[in-house]
């Protein structure tokens, strides 16, 4: 007999598929491969099969996983790749966050007046949202820096190298005397730090590293992530809460602590999928939470959940959601599922997701299964969430 299949489900069906898959060692695992056609999984290596889509990974490194469709017929090989077992200490905190990006920013250009002419030098050199990086072959990280080099060769030419884009480039600019600040300047304008609230996901007990927000660290000017040089998390009080409504999402407004005492942990790493790096020893040893299992994203299912935030100051509360939608093996890890929240204590103090609780743990059959990301902005009920699979492989070790 022969079979004839529709190429184009045949197409969805592999175009459905991921390349990799992530299980944690030695836990049965239900595989919901969200296909059109029933399929079959198979593997000779050390994946333990116990029923149609019920695997077992035996053992730490990777396997490949066979599908096939209609009782054989190859669809597709998966790599599947292991996620030790971990438990972690769920956060919820909110905290202050403080990055210095790589190079200063170029947040505009413009003229001014030299000697009762108007000049601007750096026309035709810099754009908005380059990076520089270095000048005259000496690395430039702060604002400080970059004032200084502009003023030891007067009336000189300086080398600068830009980040745009992705890509390097040179460029020369003459500085030029301003007559109002009585200095040398070469009309732009820049900044090097940007400071914010979020919220803490978790912290690793063993490694001491921690992850917050779900999401990189834009700049508004704009809207890419910042490369950074250093950063700081730190503790930080709510003072104001702006409740969310179509069309504006709302915000907590705070203090950060910038004491030295108040410094929590060093940023090491800022991407799509949130802030990375190692927390101080005591204040891991002050945290109140414990420790509960991670989940990888093949565990986690549509229906009841809690997201954990500290609004009041009061101490870390828990609040009911649901998560309406799970978009496993999605393109866009920050968007893994969309919540809803229900819990009427938290729709009465914020009417939903606002700015800051980006990083809010998800906690569902108490374990760890992802952090809040983004909100919608026509409807503050409810926003993303990515899966805490796709943060945790991000720890600075």
């Amino acid at each position: 007999m022969i079979i004839i299949l529709p190429i184009g489900l045949l197409g969805v069906s592999y175009s459905n598929l991921p390349d990799e898959i992530k299980l944690i060692v030695g836990e049965e695992q239900t595989l919901d491969l969200n296909l059109p056609l029933p399929v079959q999984v198979s593997s000779k290596e050390n994946i333990k099969i116990k029923e149609p889509m019920s695997v077992i990974l035996e053992q730490e490194g990777k396997a490949e996983l066979e599908v096939s469709v209609l009782g054989g017929i190859p669809l597709k090989t998966v790599s599947v790749s292991s996620m030790p077992y971990k438990e972690v200490i769920p956060g919820g905190q909110i905290i202050g966050i403080e990055v210095h990006s790589e190079g200063i920013c170029v947040v505009g250009t413009g003229s001014f007046n030299s000697n009762g002419k108007e000049v601007n030098p750096c026309k035709d050199s810099l754009k908005k949202g380059d990076r520089i990086v270095e000048v005259d072959g000496v690395k430039i990280n702060s604002k400080e820096e970059f004032k200084k080099a502009i003023e030891v060769d007067q009336e000189k030419f300086i080398n600068l190298k830009i980040k745009r884009n992705e890509k390097t480039i040179d460029a020369k600019v003459l500085p030029k005397y301003c007559d109002e600040e009585n200095a040398y300047k070469i009309g732009a304008w820049i900044k090097d730090t940007i400071q914010g609230l979020g919220t803490l996901t978790y912290v690793d007990p063993e490694s001491s590293t921690f992850g917050a927000l779900g999401h990189g660290i834009t700049d508004s000017e704009f809207e890419k992530i910042i490369p950074i040089s250093t950063g700081n998390i730190m503790t930080a009080k709510i003072d104001s809460i702006r409740k969310g409504k179509a069309g504006d999402p709302g915000e907590l407004s705070g203090v950060i602590n910038t004491n030295a005492k108040e410094h929590v942990g060093d940023i090491k790493e800022n991407n799509t999928r949130g802030i990375f790096g190692t927390i101080d020893q005591d204040d891991l040893n002050n945290m109140d939470g414990q420790a509960i299992p991670i989940a990888c994203q093949n565990e986690v299912e549509e229906g009841d959940a809690l997201i954990l935030a500290d609004l009041e100051g009061e101490g870390v509360e828990s609040y009911k959601v649901k998560i309406q939608k799970v978009a496993k093996y999605t393109s866009e890890p920050s968007k893994g599922m969309v919540i809803k929240i229900v819990d009427q204590e938290l729709l009465n103090l914020t009417e939903g997701i606002v700015q800051g609780m980006s990083g809010s743990p998800i906690i569902q059959n108490n374990k760890l299964i992802g952090a809040v990301s983004h909100v919608f902005v026509q409807d503050p009920t409810k926003g993303y969430g990515i899966f805490v699979e796709n943060m945790i492989n991000l720890d600075t070790k």
